[in-house]
């Protein structure tokens, strides 16, 4: 996880909605491709498509108009004062839909929001404000910095819907649309000035529940979190107890609670769920990684040198992490990526049959010091079909060997 300054995470908070931390480091990575940014920004399609929306819209909604639903427009005019918000906003009910929900398509300072379902009678009026607070935060989303947030939003949504698209674009569009959700979250409840209302609503738009009580729910979604250890799966938007949870603790103020959120979005290390910025943090750890390995000089023969360079593909860290260091990173990846270093450790005792009983020996003891040594052992009676009995003595042969060539040669892998 990346270390951020408490006023650059304060961003679940009534006095400070903004962008999170994550859609900065989004837009920051492709305002960095200029080219890209460039042709998305130059590409606004919404001129030519803003009269076809319209025309689709009026023939599967019914539009409410401001005389007969009143409450609902003022609601909005309240909501948008507020939220300093200047948009033209509509109303809608979807025809022939039983999904309760709601939606905002968004065409320059116009809003159009569809309700779908029974949404309009199903929730009270204050619940009805948390819905229409959270739906124009998507407008407001928008318009932040130029609408800078939007382009981005328009080219990582692009450009993770390419079927050429590598899993870590997929990854980070669903991890910017997860926080798009909590942002917008935030914004109901600067509106509301309590989370009650808009935790009962999103818990009756999930249940269709007429009577939902928040601190029941919010109690529940505590004993989800203690038993969590992963982050949500959910495409788009975070479960509820999610949600529910950076309501409840934005509103407390509870100490550290991004850090909370941030580990049930994004979690930890994932050789599954790798973002473009664990991409490159995975590139980054595997370069130190197999500089550890390296660091004895009689480790450096031809073979493994070739295969390092297959790792490392002509990139380099200026300064690498100490064993200590990367043995703590460990602690805090999934069970995927110690699984891949475990392989990594496994390819260079391999590759240089002259070197083979040093080099396994060498591999046991980083095994040892990283952390990794249930998973590397596991890997080796796998890979070599071993029992107990051999698996014992190949590991007492090959350490006896190492230690050997490291009473004549001092090289200690704890020192930098």
């Amino acid at each position: 996880m990346n270390q951020d300054t408490a006023s650059e995470k304060d961003i679940f908070s009534t006095n400070n909605l903004a962008p999170f931390l994550y859609h900065k480091r989004v837009k920051n990575y492709f305002k960095e491709r200029k080219k890209t940014w460039d042709w998305f920004a130059a590409q606004d399609n919404k001129h030519q498509q803003i009269e076809t929306f319209k025309t689709n819209l009026l023939k599967n909604t019914y539009r409410l108009e401001a005389q007969t639903h009143k409450n609902l427009y003022d609601l909005v005019a309240e909501i948008c004062t507020i939220l300093n918000i200047d948009a033209q906003v509509t109303l809608y009910q979807e025809h022939n839909s039983l999904e309760l929900n709601a939606s905002i398509s968004v065409f320059e300072n116009e809003a159009h929001i569809v309700f779908s379902g029974s949404v309009i009678s199903l929730l009270n009026l204050e619940e009805m404000k948390a819905l229409l607070a959270h739906e124009l935060c998507h407008y407001l989303f928008y318009k932040i910095e130029n609408e800078d947030f939007e382009v981005c939003q328009r080219i990582v949504l692009a450009l993770a819907n390419n079927q050429e698209s590598e899993n870590a674009m997929i990854e980070t569009a669903r991890i910017f649309q997860l926080y798009l959700e909590l942002f917008c979250d935030a914004g109901a409840l600067k509106v509301c000035g309590n989370y009650a209302p808009v935790v009962q609503m999103l818990v009756k738009l999930n249940t269709s529940l007429h009577e939902v009580n928040a601190e029941s729910y919010i109690n529940q979604a505590k004993e989800i979190v203690l038993n969590e250890q992963k982050a949500t799966q959910n495409e788009t938007h975070p479960e509820s107890y999610i949600r529910s949870l950076a309501l409840y603790n934005a509103h407390q103020k509870t100490a550290n609670f991004q850090d909370i959120i941030e580990n049930l979005i994004e979690g930890n290390l994932d050789l599954n769920t790798l973002d473009i910025f664990n991409q490159k943090e995975l590139m980054s750890l595997s370069i130190d990684f197999i500089q550890l390995i390296l660091k004895p000089n009689w480790m450096k023969t031809s073979k493994i040198l070739n295969l390092s360079e297959r790792y490392f593909e002509h990139h380099f860290n200026e300064v690498n992490k100490s064993a200590e260091e990367i043995s703590l990173v460990f602690e805090n990846c999934n069970e995927s990526v110690r699984k891949y270093f475990s392989y990594v450790l496994l390819d260079f005792a391999k590759v240089d049959s002259d070197m083979e009983n040093l080099a396994m020996g060498h591999c046991f003891e980083l095994a040892e010091i990283l952390n990794l040594k249930t998973q590397f052992e596991n890997l080796i009676k796998k890979e070599f079909k071993l029992n107990a009995r051999d698996f014992k003595s190949l590991q007492e042969n090959v350490i006896i060997e190492t230690a050997k060539m490291k009473e004549s040669k001092d090289e200690s892998l704890y020192n930098n």
